[in-house]
């Protein structure tokens, strides 16, 4: 039987790079955005509803358009929240632990 050659272009994980660059907590921000709006409009869908009854429960077309732009990651909770509910949902934050180190 033949031994395995250690692979010499393994290096660390893309997460490591980004905690090095100091980039890892937005990167986190943004992809919990995008799948909190990825599912904000299934949830449309599915409901066969739109942004109108989103916008009269948070009161404000600015904070509607804030809401469902995967770019703007500065959104209180409550808002979430809000939005939520108005599509008959419940906000649900959870911490997910990083691998330990090696």
């Amino acid at each position: 039987m033949k031994a395995l050659k250690k692979n010499q272009h393994t290096g660390s994980d893309f997460n490591d790079f980004l905690e090095s660059e100091g980039l890892d907590a937005d990167v986190s921000a943004r992809a919990a955005k995008r799948t909190f709006v990825y599912q904000l409009e299934k949830q449309l869908t599915k409901t066969k509803s739109n942004k109108n009854k989103i916008r009269k429960l948070l009161g404000s077309p600015t904070t509607t358009t804030r809401v469902f732009d995967e770019d703007y990651i500065s959104l209180s909770l409550d808002t979430m929240a809000r939005a939520a509910t108005a599509l008959g949902c419940d906000l649900k934050v959870a911490l997910i632990p990083r691998k330990l180190a090696k």
